[in-house]
C-alpha cells in the first residue's frame, strides 16, 4: 500500500466505474483525481496484490464548527476479484492511522442506502451507524 500518484488514474477510474458504479468520462475522471492531490486535506491510498491493483481509500478532513475534529472517508473501493482478502480493512487501517496521526478524534463516512454489503463490511471493521439522512445537492 502507498499514497496514490497521478499515475494510478486508471486504477482508481476503473474502480469508479466497475465498483462503485460512476458513470464518468476519463478524461474528466483523470483531471479531478489531479485537482483531489494536490490538496493537502485529501489523501489516497492505493492497495496492491502481488502487484495487482486492488482497491483505493480516499480520506479528507472533516472540520465543521459543531463538531471535534474527524478524517471523512470519501471513497473506498476493492475489486472484486478481492474483496474478502482483507484489503478493505487494511486501507481502513491506513485512513485511521492517517486520523490518529493528524490529531483527528475519528473516522466518518458515508455509505448509500442500497450498499448493503458495505453497510455490513463498516460494521465488521468497527464502526456504527449513527443515522440515516437525507442527501440534497443544487448543481449549476
Amino acid at each position: 500500500m502507498r499514497k496514490a500518484r497521478i499515475d494510478d488514474h486508471a486504477m482508481i477510474y476503473r474502480l469508479g466505474q466497475e465498483t462503485l458504479g460512476y458513470d464518468l468520462d476519463e478524461a474528466f475522471s483523470q483531471t479531478r483525481l489531479l485537482d483531489v492531490l494536490s490538496k493537502p486535506a485529501n489523501q489516497i491510498f492505493v492497495a496492491f496484490v502481488d502487484g495487482e491493483p486492488a482497491g483505493y481509500v480516499h480520506v479528507q478532513d472533516y472540520n465543521v464548527t459543531y463538531a471535534i475534529p474527524y478524517k471523512n472517508i470519501l471513497g473506498l473501493a476493492v475489486f472484486e476479484q478481492f474483496q474478502g482478502q482483507g484489503v478493505g480493512r487494511s486501507l481502513m487501517q491506513a485512513a485511521e492511522a492517517i486520523a490518529q496521526t493528524d490529531g483527528a478524534s475519528g473516522i466518518r463516512l458515508n455509505s448509500g442506502e442500497d450498499r448493503h454489503d458495505a453497510h455490513l463490511f463498516y460494521e465488521r471493521v468497527g464502526y456504527e451507524r449513527v443515522k440515516s439522512q437525507a442527501n440534497f445537492r443544487k448543481v449549476f
